[in-house]
């Protein structure tokens, strides 16, 4: 009895655990939230004390049966997550989201991915679309950049000269249905930066509808196709600038307003498109976000049947220019005040030896029309000069022809107008600047 007793008086109480028995009834009741903390995984003898609590560890195997799932899922559209690679759907792009969205996927129909390849080295990768479908033959012609199979670029500018050229190169057609079909390079053109390829394709193509006129602050869409064949789509203003050294003049510019900055020379070749889904122009140059104008480049393709898919003649002036339109207010005021002119275009160069040197035109010089037209940007003149060729009767593809243009001229230095005729050579060659 003794020492019975003596036993239950040396046995020390057990502390309370808050976490178990009435304390814990007390504790949940308290904060129904509370999750009950499960007890710490023995630690195997011989590891280091490295704890993983239960709940995150059930949430890893969580993961990863997720992720086991997601690679035994077919790789599939409908099923596959997908990033647009522009800022497309955006706030900021909701007031053209419908009909952009369905501007761009009419266009794209028309819109292929394309390549060149040198010695069986991959060249340049870029996009092209439709312009000519032949059923007896089951060919098409594709019009991408000429930057398709160049290989070198001038260099110091453009109008000194210097690009290089692989006319060999193999260019391969990447079709919408994810195949791939050997192209024929037909031609390139230099100065416009077009290339047209030719390739066999077992089912019509669509080609793509077109609007000649594109303005100033329009809203576009410029699209393309990345290696996968996805579809690339960058919303933006179409803008006049007057170009650089680096630029021929017969560009227009695509003002981007926060879209895709990575990848842009998948773009180079794709068309820029018009709300209604209409072709306006033609990307070529992704560094300062030009295109080609669909009135430019859709008189060359004229010219190019016209002349049997060889050639595309041009008149070289042998000058470049600068829109007075385009100037800073300030600076168009103040030649306004000058000299009471406030549009044409200032001679910015003269090639030596040309004939506008011979012509009496100097550096400084306002032309002012053409042929009796009045010119504000090169845009305009070269669609002029576009003009002059597609009507001609004359047999152009000689390279010691040459053409007479009208020039209204006015004199800075001597302060007067002048109206004559001028000598343009004609070829298909770049236009080159010789100081």
């Amino acid at each position: 009895m003794s020492s019975s007793s003596e036993k239950s008086k040396n046995k020390r109480p057990m502390e309370a655990d808050p976490t178990s028995g009435e304390e814990q009834v007390q504790a949940k009741k308290r904060d129904p939230g509370r999750e009950e903390v499960p007890a710490p995984l023995p630690v195997p003898a011989g590891r280091p004390a490295f704890f993983i609590h239960p709940k995150y560890l059930r949430a890893k195997i969580e993961r990863d049966r997720l992720a086991a799932e997601l690679v035994a899922t077919p790789k599939i559209p409908t099923l596959k997550g997908f990033k647009p690679p522009t800022y497309f759907h955006t706030q900021e792009l909701l007031h053209v989201r419908e009909a952009g969205t369905k501007a761009a996927l009419t266009a794209a129909k028309s819109l292929v991915g394309i390549s060149s390849t040198v010695g069986g080295k991959p060249l340049k990768r870029c996009s092209g679309f439709w312009i000519d479908w032949n059923e007896e033959s089951k060919t098409g012609i594709v019009l991408t950049t000429a930057h398709l199979i160049r290989t070198k670029n001038s260099p110091v500018n453009i109008w000194l000269g210097g690009e290089e050229y692989a006319s060999h190169a193999n260019v391969t057609v990447h079709l919408l249905d994810g195949t791939s079909a050997e192209g024929e390079l037909l031609y390139y053109q230099p100065h416009h930066d077009l290339a047209f390829v030719r390739v066999i394709v077992g089912q019509p193509v669509q080609l793509p509808s077109f609007q000649e006129e594109v303005k100033l602050a329009q809203e576009v869409f410029r699209l393309g196709r990345d290696n996968m064949l996805d579809l690339r789509i960058t919303y933006g203003r179409a803008e006049y600038q007057n170009p650089t050294m680096y630029e021929r003049y017969h560009n227009m510019y695509f003002d981007c307003a926060g879209g895709a900055k990575d990848d842009k020379e998948y773009d180079i070749g794709g068309p820029v498109i018009d709300l209604e889904g209409n072709v306006v122009g033609m990307s070529n140059n992704s560094k300062r976000e030009s295109f080609i104008p669909s009135s430019i480049f859709l008189k060359c393709v004229d010219l190019w049947k016209k002349y049997e898919y060889k050639y595309i003649p041009r008149p070289h002036l042998g000058m470049t220019f600068e829109a007075i339109k385009l100037l800073e207010p300030a600076h168009v005021e103040k030649i306004w005040r000058m000299y009471n002119v406030d549009d044409g275009l200032v001679v910015r160069k003269v090639s030596k030896g040309s004939h506008a040197e011979k012509f009496g035109i100097q550096i400084g010089d306002i032309i002012e029309c053409i042929n009796g037209k009045r010119i504000s940007t090169t845009v305009e003149l070269e669609n002029m000069l576009m003009s002059i060729c597609k009507g001609s009767s004359d047999i152009l593809n000689d390279a010691n022809v040459a053409i007479h243009v009208s020039v209204g001229l006015f004199h800075t230095l001597k302060r007067h107008r002048t109206t004559g005729e001028l000598a343009a050579n004609v070829s298909d060659l770049g236009d080159v600047i010789m100081a």
